[in-house]
């Protein structure tokens, strides 16, 4: 009896199995309890006019004048690529014009945000992003700052009525636009779900089942399932810890590969860039979006102000900003159905969330770029939902058909109240990040399986207090140190592709090249981003962006410079993380690093345990096993079920013979999978039964060896019998008497052989041309025996 008690918790999970599905999805806020009226913006410059490269603080009131808020701004040119453009289409998707985006039409700002305290003094409270539209002595700008792990939304009245609902508090109309703040503490939290398990227990207010893709077998978005191989089908991994099965709302990725601990890399950066990057990334829009602005000019101000505003949050934690190089707006006027060339452009009752991704993902593998990623501006939100992204596919612009679904690096934000917010969490996940760790998903022990990301190695709850946490709230400020662990430990080991992120020199932004960005553009020596941020910078001029006195490059931006000149022919500018990677040196005649490169996929390193090099590491499947399972079980007999699958799937003597454990993590791209075949973004990819012969010839050469020595050896004693046995056969006729001699004219012992008459000579015959000689004479009888003749 007790044997079959512990035989539930594997029927019960064989039935979640069959109803989990996996995605990554954001729930729109609730209602807006209160706004406070922007009062006396003043530009603190002569004249109260600024261009798009000025540096300038704004001051302003709250709260009925009880509060002073000034902001401390520069350019941020970051945010535009030097070649973006814009595409305006019509409402059946065929481009009506493109233009360049004028760096100079977009005044883009990035800064600090600064309280003034009793004795006037003003003290920093955080940052500031702010979009700018019109200066002079009525200023009017949009953004975010925070101050007190509080974000503070900035909207214009416009704006604000435009995203209203019914619940949100309402505000005085004017014939003049002005300005409004909200603040995250007077919105009420709202979820950005990705897994969601549904017993029929009821409760969650977000349900997923959209994307079979992102709980596919084949993919490694939060699945953590154990599978029996033998007559009692599967488990989940919480009933193998003893834990009671319960609805959940908890993170996923597929960033995580190669079997990796989050507890192991909580707050460590060392995978992230030392130099700076840019993830340059692509937006449209559909027709929803567009129709609820009053211009496409205004819809196109909205985007590059939610993206420099999300910026912010990956420059600070993982040296990565957000660039914008392509934006699509669509026209106003939704067509009555999808067009062929924007099938994702449709009307809100057409579609959902999941089709308007998958769709607009099929989209994205058709144009020719090598952004980190697109993103698609909606209107359109399914019930609550409001966000929806393809989880780690970062540098992705293959489209992975399954099924009916086509899967790339996209993502999908419906407009709304911090729809900014909504931005760069949805981003996150594609990223590779996971959700924060809960007070629920604790209780079910999610942290010990790497299925969100915990405080610290001690304690699992993240308090709800960072942009990953599944519901947004009053401390919302920043990443937490899991997450930038999990991120930057990712890029670092190829568990996310990176390759697409661009160094920062020589980048093409939508802005044009302009000093004081911090990207180093056409026509500049360096940037170091404004007087500000170059500090004591003795390689570059702040103001002129061109090299200081003698110096030819920049230490704090590139990899082989050492004082203001280029680093020694042989100085490491990148170690070696293993025998798989190769070290990379200094040319001595340059400021860039050489590329990345590893040693290829496939070749043997290491002890020759099965090791193989895969995305420069050197592992094999049973060691992935053994890196994630280890530590869950606290055991290191732990291997790899199968050779197919490119979702970690192990097994343990721990676990009871015949069964594997599906985790939530794949395979490194590189690691060998059946059929000779190799992992790639969780699928098995190049599989042959060539290359499985191959595959199995390269892993078992000692049994071929002996296989072949010992055909090789029956082969050779064969020759050599065949040759032992002619010659016995060649010494028994040399030792048999010879046939006595024939005397002519002499009596033949015996009678004579019978013998017809000697026939007479005719004409030659056909087998007899002597050209008129006469033919030889016939042949006399043969007399004696007749031996055989040896060949």
């Amino acid at each position: 009896m007790r044997f079959f008690n512990s035989l539930l918790p594997f029927f019960a999970s064989a039935i979640s199995f069959f109803i989990l599905d996996v995605d990554a999805r954001s729930q729109e806020a609730n209602s807006i309890r209160y706004v406070s009226p922007v009062g006396h913006p003043v530009i603190n410059t002569p004249f109260h006019h600024v261009d798009h490269f000025s540096t300038f603080d704004i001051s302003f009131d709250l709260h009925d004048g009880s509060q002073r808020v000034k902001l401390e701004l520069e350019p941020n040119n970051d945010i535009l690529a030097n070649d973006a453009a814009v595409r305006y289409v019509d409402a059946d998707g065929n481009v009506r014009h493109e233009e360049a985006i004028e760096r100079h039409a977009h005044k883009v700002f990035k800064g600090n945000a600064l309280v003034e305290g009793p004795n006037g003094r003003w003290n920093q409270v955080g940052w500031a992003r702010i979009y700018l539209k019109q200066d002079g002595p009525k200023p009017l700008f949009e953004g975010a700052f925070g101050f007190g792990g509080d974000h503070h939304h900035i909207e214009l009245q416009s704006t604000y009525l435009e995203t209203m609902r019914s619940e949100d508090v309402d505000i005085t109309r004017s014939n003049e636009d002005y300005m409004i703040v909200y603040r995250d503490s007077d919105m009420v939290r709202y979820l950005h779900s990705e897994l969601k398990r549904s017993l029929g227990d009821g409760g969650s207010s977000c349900e997923a089942h959209k994307l079979p893709f992102n709980s596919d077998p084949q993919h490694p978005i939060f699945r953590s399932n154990i599978t029996d191989t033998g007559e009692w089908g599967m488990t989940s991994i919480n009933s193998l810890f003893g834990l009671s099965k319960r609805q959940s709302d908890i993170g996923g990725f597929s960033g995580n590969s190669g079997g990796i601990n989050l507890k192991s890399t909580i707050g460590d950066t060392s995978g992230c860039p030392k130099t700076k990057k840019v993830a340059l990334i692509g937006v449209a829009t559909d027709c929803s979006f567009t129709a609820s602005f009053n211009s496409s000019e205004s819809a196109r101000a909205h985007v590059i102000n939610t993206v420099n505003t999300a910026s912010d949050l990956y420059e600070r934690s993982f040296n990565i900003s957000i660039g914008l190089r392509n934006l699509t707006i669509s026209d106003a006027h939704c067509p009555e159905s999808a067009p062929e060339a924007a099938p994702w452009n449709m009307p809100c009752e057409t579609g959902n969330v999941s089709s308007r991704l998958d769709l607009f993902s099929k989209w994205r593998g058709t144009q020719s770029d090598n952004n980190a990623y697109w993103t698609l501006m909606s209107r359109c939100p399914t019930g609550s939902e409001v966000g929806l992204a393809w989880l780690g596919q970062l540098c992705n612009s293959d489209v992975i058909s399954e099924g009916s679904q086509s899967v790339s690096g996209t993502n999908f934000v419906v407009r709304t109240k911090g729809g900014w917010q909504v931005f760069a969490h949805e981003s996150g996940h594609t990223f590779g990040a996971v959700h924060d760790c809960t007070s629920q998903t604790c209780a079910q022990n999610m942290d010990a399986t790497s299925q969100c990301c915990p405080y610290s190695d001690n304690t699992c709850s993240a308090g709800g207090d960072y942009i990953m946490n599944p519901s947004t709230g009053e401390d919302i400020t920043k990443f937490s140190p899991c997450t930038i662990g999990n991120i930057c430990s990712a890029i670092g080991r190829n568990g996310v592709k990176s390759g697409c992120l661009s160094d920062n020199r020589g980048v093409t932004t939508i802005t044009g090249s302009q000093c004081g960005n911090g990207i180093v553009e056409s026509g500049e020596d360096c940037d170091c981003g404004g007087e500000e941020s170059c500090g004591n910078n003795n390689c570059c001029d702040a103001k002129t962006c061109k090299f200081k006195d003698n110096a030819v490059c920049d230490d704090a931006n590139d990899a082989c410079c050492s004082n203001c000149q280029f680093s020694k022919a042989g100085t490491v500018c990148r170690a070696s993380t293993g025998e798989c990677d190769k070290e990379e040196k200094c040319s001595g005649d340059s400021s860039s690093c050489p590329s990345d490169e590893h040693e290829p996929d496939g070749q043997k390193c290491g002890n020759g345990d099965g090791l193989v090099c895969a995305s420069g590491q050197c592992t094999s499947r049973d060691y992935q096993c053994r890196s994630l399972m280890g530590s869950l079980l606290h055991t290191n007999n732990t291997w790899a079920c199968d050779e197919s699958s490119c979702t970690l799937t192990c097994a343990s003597s721990d676990m009871g013979p015949n069964t594997c454990a599906t985790m939530n993590q794949n395979f490194l791209d590189g690691t060998p999978c059946g059929n000779g075949g190799h992992c790639d973004n969780g699928q098995c990819k190049g599989s042959s039964v060539g290359k499985a012969v191959k595959s199995w010839i390269d892993n078992h050469k000692d049994v071929v060896i002996g296989i072949c020595c010992g055909v090789g050896g029956l082969i050779v004693l064969s020759i050599l019998w065949c040759l032992i046995n002619r010659c016995r056969r060649a010494r028994r006729i040399a030792k048999m008497p010879p046939p006595p001699a024939a005397q002519y004219g002499a009596p033949w012992p015996g009678a004579m052989p019978p013998h017809g008459p000697v026939p007479p000579f005719g004409p030659a015959t056909e087998g007899y041309r002597g050209l008129g000689a006469d033919p030889p004479p016939h042949p006399p009888p043969a007399y004696g025996p007749i031996y055989g003749r040896y060949a």
